[in-house]
């Protein structure tokens, strides 16, 4: 049949023709706007609790506005608020109270935004938290395969089912971690190098280890993908507005 109106679900296009719709989008609001497809996130920044609450009520009524001007609409159902700040200031007000449309929106402790569990201060704990979680699973299922795949399809599923969780917008979070979660992460990785080598559960995971796997330890592998990221951006290699933020 004719598509007079809309995208079909999931076609190639759609995301790209979708922010070519929504573009002019910031023109409506004066706070800073995230877009990623649809999924996009106001951010005001204060440091009077009720005038943030005023300004991303006004801003979100703005933006909403703008959805049903372009024949689109704001499902508050699934429209999130959340106050960051340090846990000091967060002890004397740990909410937000947002409106739009006569709708006071869910105020959260914690928002998953692409992918990253976003805590009020940021310490990246939940991140970690769900990364040691999946990794102990996925190395679980593997151990019921073990006798039937060599040392190089062990570091190939590994690498592809549980380093990809260590890496993914390492950059954001990783830094927040206390001593204490980073040497979490850091023995979740020993398991993973121990089932590629088919080593005993208590063997020490030393320099001889990493570089028979050909791993780096998980601080040094977040510095390496932060060094990447900062010779991309000076190279061009990165999108433009990344270049921008930091030249």
């Amino acid at each position: 049949m004719t598509v007079t109106c809309g995208l079909p679900q999931g076609s190639i296009l759609g995301p790209l023709l979708f922010l070519i719709y929504i573009n002019d989008i910031y023109t409506a609001v004066r706070c800073k706007l995230l877009l990623y497809a649809d999924d996009s996130a106001l951010l005001v920044s204060g440091k009077d609790t009720q005038l943030i609450q005023e300004s991303l009520s006004s801003e979100l009524e703005a933006a909403r506005e703008w959805l049903i001007n372009n024949k689109l609409s704001l499902h508050l159902g699934k429209t999130e608020s959340i106050l960051f700040g340090s846990k000091r200031k967060l002890n004397t007000c740990s909410s937000i109270q947002v409106r739009c449309a006569g709708t006071t929106l869910a105020s959260q402790t914690h928002v998953k935004y692409l992918g990253i569990d976003l805590d009020q201060s940021l310490t990246g704990e939940r991140v970690a938290d769900k990364i040691i979680c999946k990794s102990n699973a996925k190395l679980n299922f593997l151990y019921r395969h073990t006798k039937t795949i060599n040392m190089k399809t062990k570091k190939l599923l590994t690498t592809a089912l549980i380093q990809c969780h260590f890496d993914y917008a390492c950059s954001s979070w990783f830094s927040g971690l206390t001593k204490k979660y980073k040497s979490r992460l850091q023995c979740t990785q020993n398991k993973v190098i121990r089932f590629i080598l088919n080593a005993p559960a208590r063997t020490h995971i030393g320099l001889r280890e990493f570089r028979l796997v050909n791993m780096l330890p998980v601080e040094l592998r977040v510095k390496q993908l932060k060094l990447n990221l900062v010779y991309n951006v000076i190279n061009d290699k990165a999108p433009k507005y990344m270049s921008n933020l930091i030249m």
